[in-house]
């Protein structure tokens, strides 16, 4: 007697309960997803988004022939440059939790360096203030009072970057425009990144002002280039070409923590030496100071107060503030920059 035995189809799969079918799903997925990454990474996909979804892209820099022309007839301007270093609660706060309060240099936490950072700042009473290293617009309403000056940084939404903020006199100037230029290959991208990938976000700050007393309007613009020369080099010729550039036709007031000195040859880039005069002074080389020691000239540090445009200017009473903390420790790893500017 013969026996049929039933003969079984089983369906090809990796493990019970994983068909081929949902395997290929997964790896669809995995693919897509891989994409999205590299997109990200290669095209900056998130503040692409960001901006054509609602932020925008920055504002351009304003028409310098507009200001052609104009009378230079206005009083000095004290102006100030500082690199606070890591002035962020919120940077002070992750150090706090993952590296026992250490931020990488084994200075004092921002909250104790942060009265004595306030005091020096008041020292100066500027019309005109650039940082360096902020974090948020709390941040820097603790070190500079907000009922006094008016703060322009990045925010968009709950997004703040106040690395290279700046200030200026609210009872002194209007501000007629305002907005960033981005330090990367993509300049009008919001929180671009820099010119090397996944590179720290750099920017140009930059304010129109007009003098309420006489009118006179200038560009005046703060910034922080990145300490990779891979970032600095490109960033001093779009420098260069959309900032420094505007002072053939405008008065133009810059301060920043450049990561160059006078030395390198992207510091002529910068300053637009390529054309005679350069379109860009350091403030150091118009005032009327008796020289300074060698190790506090500007030809060796990397923060500076640049000025130019048609307009005569002249600075006075240029000075780089040494002084540390109380108890003798550093206030920061960069040292208070200030001189008065007067145009005429």
């Amino acid at each position: 007697m013969a026996f049929a035995v039933p003969v079984r189809h089983y369906k090809p799969f990796l493990f019970e309960g994983c068909p081929l079918v949902w395997l290929k799903r997964i790896a669809v997925s995995l693919v897509v997803v891989l994409v999205a990454v590299f997109a990200v990474l290669r095209y900056q996909g998130v503040q692409r988004l960001a901006a054509y979804t609602g932020g925008g892209l920055a504002r351009p820099l304003p028409d310098a022939a507009r200001w052609a022309g104009q009378s230079c007839t206005v009083a000095p301007m004290q102006v100030l440059s500082y690199n606070v270093m890591y002035g962020s609660a919120f940077i002070e706060a992750m150090a706090a939790r993952f590296k026992h309060g250490e931020t990488g240099k084994g200075e004092l936490p921002w909250s104790v360096r942060l009265p004595e950072i306030r005091a020096r700042i008041a020292e100066y009473n500027a019309d005109l203030i650039g940082l360096q290293e902020m974090g948020t617009a709390a941040d820097v309403a603790m070190i500079v009072p907000p009922e006094q000056y008016s703060l322009v940084s990045y925010r968009q939404g709950s997004v703040e970057y106040a690395d290279s903020a700046l200030l200026y006199r609210t009872a002194r100037f209007e501000q007629l425009d305002a907005g960033q230029l981005w330090l990367g290959n993509d300049p009008e991208l919001p929180m671009s990144l820099g010119f090397r990938r996944l590179s720290m976000i750099r920017y140009v700050n930059w304010v129109l002002l007009r003098d309420k007393a006489s009118g006179f309007t200038f560009l005046y613009a703060n910034t922080h280039f990145d300490n990779a020369g891979v970032n600095k080099d490109p960033s001093s010729l779009l420098f260069r070409a959309r900032v420094a550039g505007l002072a053939k036709q405008m008065p133009v007031i810059v301060t920043g923590d450049f990561n160059t000195t006078a030395q390198e040859a992207r510091y002529q880039h910068i300053i637009g030496a390529n054309v005679q005069p350069p379109l860009l002074a350091n403030a150091y080389s118009l005032a009327h100071n008796p020289p300074v020691p060698p190790q506090l000239h500007p030809d060796k540090r990397i923060d500076h107060i640049f000025v130019g445009g048609p307009c005569h200017v002249e600075a006075d009473n240029w000075l780089l503030d040494t002084r540390p903390l109380q108890n003798g420790l550093p206030m920061s790893d960069h040292d208070l920059l200030t001189a008065q500017v007067r145009f005429f």
